[in-house]
């Protein structure tokens, strides 16, 4: 119900107080406390219910009803989830005041706004990024990336599409300019869900440059180097915006400006299709992140995630991971001893965060004072083995004894997870806690004497006290005892078999026990607020750790792999080749280990490519042979290479590739009025549009969205566009078995095969790669593995002998019309006559030399 349109005379205080607060967060669903729930009103209730199956009733008034429905508060984080995964936001709006000490309404108001970006969903170990972005007119896209959860904050220019950048780091949610809503809406290029438009206003670079000094404390931008990013300190302003708003108070650790020049982008196509962090399924089973992931540390997992999202381009940086990865890999019991150290680390950066925005509870903190006593033994670990790197990492690491012994001192061994409840501290820690916790104690001894007493004074033997939460303490007696009770007593409560009664001696007692117990609860609080404020101190060294935790537990982890897996270290080097020896898919090979795919065990094969007579390849072969697993495999190994990681190969050669491009697999996009082929030639235009000399480039039967002859022409002319113009080193894989032809025309290209065995009509998938080409497609061999029925099997072949007799006529037919047309160029019309069914590899070569002397004399 929106607040503008309702009459609130007739409200009641509260509900005129919760229009109040509506009114000032109109765009969000407030979740409004009322004792242990939070409460939906109006059109909030009505939305809500819908999502989340609530049940929806009304708050009665004089004239009309207000629809509501509620939640326990213990209970609001998958409530929140699902109303932030459909584009919502959520308001969370607290008692701030104490009803005890409050006389009327209690004091509330919104502490917080949750949006898809400033949400950390309950065990997620992986970065929650929200993006701004402000795109130049022409130029440069600005773009600011932050994470809460960790106060991470991010700030570079992109001359790259936005899309690819949010494909790069899949930010929860998009902060844009309002203005560019209506271009993005008519494109439909967006998802409503995750992207905000905020008021161009907000982007202004003055207003955002003030910003970013006054957050970071420094007296200029240029001490980062930034102070000409105009659009990047644009968006950075307008995102430190957006957070203030929405009463998200990070102070972030320090603005970290990203040179893209260091990192791979890898576009959203290629992450899909190369399957690096969820399968086809969208599962992380079958992923390359499923394989690699046998980190210890949320730390560790964030990094290995990132890593993959943004694999390295310096050779200097990839050679340090890679020698970190092999001291683990090399030494046992390193790795073996630091994974025992590091088993069920908990996440100290979000714990470190915590400290510092004073909200960590008593078990957090104690779990923190855990993981630091890990670090000493974790240190010297490390120092006994070699390696410069591992000695570095270990010289990085900050022994907090001072910190780990202040909370081992103050806290119980099981510390509760509320600071409000007491029983926080030890005995002997704070001698008021000790005397306050003795009464409350002893209270229970004053209460079992006062009910003798009791007993013998009326004769009633039943008689016992009690207490709960609304009454307080009570004088319980059965109705058939009531005779006996005393004169003095004052009725309280009547039950249907016995009746509650207090004295003013009881009162006392009760005062006296409740007084303390607040007391200690209070005294508890403001000790632990000290105590935080004391570890606080710290946040910058908790920070370092967490970082270098991280890195080892990553480069841990990757030597594990490699040890299970028989991975090696790859070579690299500047050149722009791939050689790899025996390589092997590492998801496939795993797949099969585990019994999920049916062959017996997994073929290697080896790639060489980049040299001048060998850049390109094109791959025929029929389905289900293994062209695709054949190239995936090869794009990943050089993606694990410049991670740092060992390779699923013998040997591996990798020279850096600045970014691997893919198009694999039809995806259909009718829904956005675009066809198979559509958004098949649009990611072919794509990769061909940025693609480099250094990039590595797999297609897979590009033009087979179309007819025949078209997709031909299109595959044709594509392989000549990147021999000539682009350069890349590009595995090409076809069904048309014609553009092994063009082997003949570029000395870049070489023509590679699938092999298969033929048994009369049955076929066995040998999985090897060789030199050569398909003579044919075995089509109708695959469909009978299948298991088509015979009968169809056999009209196929019977159509198909006919269609290729049809397919020879046409091509003869036009052949002669080429001839015709271009009568005026013998060149041509000498093209046209070849008989290309009957021509034999020593005619075809004869013939070539006399096409290039015709050409010399033209």
């Amino acid at each position: 119900m929106n607040s503008m349109t309702v009459s609130q005379e007739q409200f009641t205080p509260l509900m005129k107080q919760y229009f109040r607060i509506k009114h000032q967060y109109n765009d969000a669903i407030v979740f409004f406390r009322l004792g242990d729930f939070y409460e939906m009103f109006g059109e909030d209730a009505k939305i809500a219910a819908n999502i989340l199956g609530l049940t929806l009733t009304s708050r009665d008034k004089s004239k009309e009803s207000v629809p509501m429905c509620g939640i326990p508060y213990f209970a609001a984080d998958s409530y929140i989830e699902k109303l932030l995964r459909e584009g919502y936001k959520v308001a969370i709006c607290e008692q701030i005041g104490d009803p005890k000490t409050t006389k009327g309404i209690v004091e509330r108001e919104v502490v917080k706004v949750l949006t898809p970006g400033t949400y950390l969903p309950e065990g997620t170990k992986e970065n929650v990024y929200i993006m701004a972005a402000y795109p130049q007119k022409q130029g440069k896209t600005g773009i600011a990336l932050a994470d809460i959860t960790t106060a991470e904050f991010i700030i570079y220019e992109t001359d790259k599409n936005l899309f690819d950048e949010i494909d790069r780091f899949e930010p929860k949610e998009i902060i844009v300019p309002k203005s560019l809503e209506d271009l993005l809406n008519f494109e439909n290029l967006i998802n409503q869900k995750i992207f905000t438009f905020m008021d161009d206003w907000k982007f202004d670079y003055m207003l955002a440059y003030k910003s970013l000094v006054e957050h970071f404390r420094i007296a200029s931008l240029k001490s980062f180097g930034i102070d000409d990013f105009h659009p990047a300190v644009q968006a950075a302003g307008a995102l430190l915006k957006y957070l203030e708003e929405n009463k998200q108070q990070t102070q972030f650790k320090q603005l970290k400006v990203l040179n893209l020049s260091e990192f791979m982008l890898l576009d959203g196509s290629t992450k899909k299709n190369l399957e690096i962090l969820s399968s086809l399924d969208g599962d992380k089973e079958g992923s390359l992140l499923w394989i690699l992931d046998e980190t210890n540390t949320p730390m560790g997992t964030r990094l290995l995630r990132n890593a993959l999202c943004c694999p390295l381009l310096n050779k200097a940086d990839i050679e340090k991971r890679l020698d970190g990865v092999e001291a683990f890999f090399k030494d046992y019991a390193l790795r073996e001893n630091t994974e025992k150290i590091l088993k069920d680390f908990p996440d100290i950066e979000r714990l470190g965060l915590k400290i510092k925005r004073y909200n960590i509870n008593p078990r957090e903190l104690k779990a923190l004072k855990d993981a630091l006593q890990r670090i000493p033994e974790l240190k010297e670990t490390l120092q006994i083995n070699d390696s410069p790197v591992i000695k570095d990492l270990s010289n990085r690491l900050h022994e907090l004894n001072e910190i780990t012994s202040l909370i081992e001192d103050a806290l119980v061994d099981n510390p509760p997870n509320t600071i409000n409840e007491g029983g926080i501290f030890r005995d002997g820690y704070n001698s008021v806690i000790d005397e306050l916790r003795a009464l409350k104690n002893q209270s229970k001894n004053y209460i079992l004497n006062m009910e003798a007493e009791e007993r013998i004074k009326t004769g009633i033997n039943s008689l016992k006290i009690g207490y709960n939460r609304v009454f307080g303490y009570y004088i319980e007696v059965t109705k058939p005892n009531l005779k006996l009770v005393p004169p003095h007593y004052i009725r309280k409560q009547t039950l249907a078999n016995a009746e509650r009664f207090e004295t003013r001696q009881l009162k006392e007692l009760e005062q006296k026990i409740l007084s303390a117990e607040e007391r200690l609860k209070t005294l508890e609080e403001e000790l632990f607020r000290e105590l935080i404020k004391k570890v606080s101190y710290h946040t910058e060294q908790i920070f370092k750790n967490a970082e270098v935790i991280g890195y080892i537990d990553f480069l841990c982890c990757l030597a594990k792999v490699a040890s299970k897996y028989r991975y090696t270290r790859p070579e690299i080097t500047e050149e722009e080749v791939i050689e790899i020896v025996e390589g092997r898919h590492p998801v496939i090979e795993r797949l099969i280990q585990l019994g999920k795919l049916p062959e017996q065990r997994f073929i290697p094969n080896d790639l060489s490519i980049g040299s001048e007579d060998q850049r390109i390849i094109i791959l025929t072969g029929p389905n289900m042979a293994g062209k695709s697993t054949y190239m995936r495999q090869n794009a990943l190994i050089v993606l694990m290479a410049q991670i740092g990681s060992f390779v699923p190969a013998k040997h591996a050669r990798i020279g850096i590739v600045d970014r691997i491009f893919t198009r694999i697999g039809a995806s259909d996009y009718l829904g956005k009025g675009q066809s198979t082929f559509m958004v098949e030639m649009i990611e072919v235009a794509n990769i061909l549009n940025n693609a480099t000399e250094k990039s590595f480039i797999i297609l897979d039967e590009v033009g087979r969205g179309t007819s025949t002859f078209d997709g031909i022409s299109i595959a044709w002319a594509v392989v000549e566009y990147i021999a000539e113009k682009v350069k890349a080193r590009t595995i090409f894989a076809t069904h048309y078995h014609e553009l092994t032809d063009l082997a003949f025309s570029f000395d870049c290209i070489k023509n590679y095969t699938v092999v298969v065995k033929e048994w009369g009509d049955e076929i066995i998938f040998l999985r090897k790669i060789q030199k050569g080409g398909a003579d044919k497609s075995y089509g109708i061999q695959v469909a009978r593995l299948a298991g088509l029925p015979q009968e169809i099997l056999l009209r196929a072949k019977d159509i198909l002998k006919k269609l290729e007799k049809k397919e020879f006529q046409t091509f003869q037919s036009k052949a002669k019309q080429l001839d015709l047309f271009f009568q005026g160029d013998p060149i041509i019309a000498e093209i046209a006559k070849i008989d290309v069914e009957n021509l034999t590899p020593q005619k075809a070569l004869k013939k070539l030399k006399e096409l290039k002397e015709m050409l010399k004399n033209d």
